[in-house]
Order: structure tokens, then sequence, then C-alpha cells
């Protein structure tokens, strides 16, 4: 999924982001508490609706590219009154959509109001109207490809506590290749024991990669440790060990900027394709040395990947070329991202920087 252009807007709070345009990669940058964070969370308030979630008094739009390259143009808006009911379905719906509709390649889809829905110029039978077409229409061919590209968005948690059961080992045999668990809905630590066992060279390129930012360590692995839960299935979690030099056991407490270094690597490895990746404040728990080497590793990513990050850290604004900035100020309730071509920036990325910092609608964020 890559996405275009994308508006949003929360009328219970008055929170409004204008339109927003978006390249491969985009970073907003801006003083905190202009919106940047929230910009991410409301993509992902979009997945959540692609899930059937119903959001009240929420209005987006959206264009995106699916993975085979087709336009899709989504929007809609939510309600914001929360007065349930039962239709005649015995469905109990709350927050009710008001207007939806789904383009492809420009030409509608389906269109939905208060008096139901069409899909291709045909009224649907009555289905819920508290949950998005993309959502209630998702096995439908021409709406399949558009609902799956959500699948996509991933906004990477550090933590590891996923558990799977004993079956799990068995289960990674039937699968064909990286190609497939690249796209399977599973957590980011069974991915990467997926390769560890199964695409080793892959796995070595991920370990490889963060020995570089960590010399001391020698080897990773990844294993299975029992889960202490009463079930009759006995469970697992993963975990990540290091091997360092001149300590002779394995270490299984890593620090949180080492797992997340390595987590970010493998990410970069081990998600689907044409993916799109949301990272908030970067450089949280990262040392210098692996922000440089992320920052590059992003810079030189491939497989169709759209990353959009967040970041206060002058490295990672200083070596992310301004063409791909977003400056995020706010006035009252309504943010807008403007484009780095607005401030005529100079081509050095040090004097692009320098301005950057000296301009007030950066340092202050906030306009009157």
């Amino acid at each position: 999924m890559r996405i275009q252009t994308f508006f949003f807007a929360d009328r219970t709070t008055g929170w409004e982001l204008q339109p927003l345009s978006l390249d491969q990669l985009t970073l907003l940058v801006g003083a905190s508490g202009v919106g940047k964070t929230r910009i991410l969370n409301s993509i992902l308030d979009l997945k959540r609706i692609v899930k059937g979630e119903s959001l009240k008094g929420v209005k987006w739009y959206i264009e995106f590219l699916s993975s085979g390259g087709t336009l899709y143009t989504w929007e809609g808006e939510f309600e914001d009154t929360d007065v349930s009911f039962k239709n005649d379905e015995n469905h109990t719906s709350g927050i009710s959509i008001i207007t939806e509709s789904v383009k492809r390649e420009n030409e509608l889809i389906v269109t939905r109001d208060r008096n139901g829905i069409l899909f291709n110029n045909k009224k649907t039978v009555k289905l819920s109207n508290d949950q998005s077409i993309l959502y209630l229409l998702r096995e439908e061919e021409q709406i399949k490809e558009a609902a799956k590209e959500f699948e996509k968005i991933i906004f990477p948690v550090m933590d590891i506590k996923a558990s799977f059961s004993s079956s799990f080992d068995k289960d990674i045999n039937k699968y064909s290749g990286i190609g497939e668990v690249r796209n399977l809905p599973i957590p980011l630590d069974e991915k990467l024991y997926f390769a560890c066992k199964k695409e080793r060279q892959l796995f070595d390129s991920i370990v490889n990669s963060f020995i570089d930012i960590f010399p001391s360590v020698e080897e990773v692995r990844i294993e299975p440790v029992p889960f202490s839960i009463e079930t009759a299935v006995k469970h697992f979690t993963l975990e990540i060990q290091i091997k360092e030099m001149g300590v002779a056991d394995w270490i299984s407490n890593i620090s949180s900027g080492m797992l997340k270094t390595l987590l970010h690597i493998a990410q970069l490895h081990l998600c689907a394709d044409s993916s799109l990746i949301l990272i908030d404040e970067f450089e949280n728990s990262l040392g210098i040395n692996c922000i440089d080497e992320l920052t590059s590793s992003i810079l030189s990513s491939e497989r169709g990947l759209q990353f959009i990050i967040t970041s206060h850290h002058p490295y990672i604004i200083n070596n992310i070329n301004h063409t791909n900035w977003k400056i995020v100020t706010r006035k009252g309730s309504v943010v807008t991202a403007r484009d780095a071509a607005e401030f005529h920036f100079d081509k050095s990325k040090h004097q692009a920087f320098t301005q950057l910092i000296n301009l007030d609608i950066y340092s202050e964020g906030v306009e009157s």
C-alpha cells in the first residue's frame, strides 16, 4: 500500500488534518504538540475501520495505490451520536455511517448513504449501517484488494509478547517460503523464528546488519521458551538471545536499544512487500550508532515499502533529504503538514537543516 493523499477529521474533538500528500518516505517534523503522532494514529484509525470498527464523528478521505499499482479512493463519515438501536436483522448499531464511497481507477464501485448501499449501481441486501463497506464487502473481487491493503499498515511494537502452541514448529513446514510468511498476519517474532529455522541466509543477513551496529555481539538466536499457562496444549514464548565477546553464557535480558534495533532491521526484511511502516519518534531508545545505521537502512530499503516517520533528532532530520520533510503546524485544532518546497530550503543538507530550525513555525508549531 502506498498512500498518496490523506485527509482526516474527528468532529467529536474538532481535530482536523488538512489534506496531506505523502511520498515513498515522509518525515514529519515540527514542535511537540502540533499533531505528528496524531497523524500516524489517524492512519491506524482507518485500519480499525476496515476491520469493522465504528469511530464516532470520524470523517476521512484517502487515495492509495495497491501493491499491484491500482489506484483506490475511499472516503466516508460516521455520525457523531452514539444512540444505540437494533435494525431489522437484530444487529445492535450505535454509530451509523452517514456516507461512504469507493472508487477504483477513478470509477465509482460502491456508494452508500442512510438509504443503503449501491454496489455496481445495484442496491445490496440490507447490511450493517455501522461498519465500513470495505469490511462488509471485503470478499467481493472489486473490493478485496483494497481491503487487504490495510493489513500492510505496520506500527512496529517493540515488545516480544507473542506466544504460540507446540504445533507451531509443525506449522512452519507447510509454508512455501518467506514470500508467503511475509504476508501472514502473525507477529514479527514468529516471522523471525521462521527465518531462523527455514530461511537461514535471510536470518543471517538480519543478524549481520545487527552485528555491524553492535560489534561486541558474536551471535544471535531466537528460542522457544515454555510459557507457564495451564492449558492442554503446551505454549511457548519466543526469546531473542545474544552471545557477546568474552561472555560465556547466552544473554536473554538484552537492552531495549538493542532489541528495538534488531526488530527494526527484522521488520524491514520480514514485512510484506509494499507495506506502509509508521514510526513515531524514531530516535527513542536508540543510541547514535543505531540511528545512523537504521536511517541508512530505511533510505536504502526496497520491495516498495513506504515510510511515515516522526522525529525531533537532528541526525535523522539532517540525513533525510529536505524534499521528504513535511513541516507540521497547528492552528487551533486544525493541523497542516506543509511541503518543504514552500520554504525554498538550500540544496545543502546542513544549510537546509539550519534554515528549518530557525523557522518560527518549526520552533513554535502553534499558529495564532
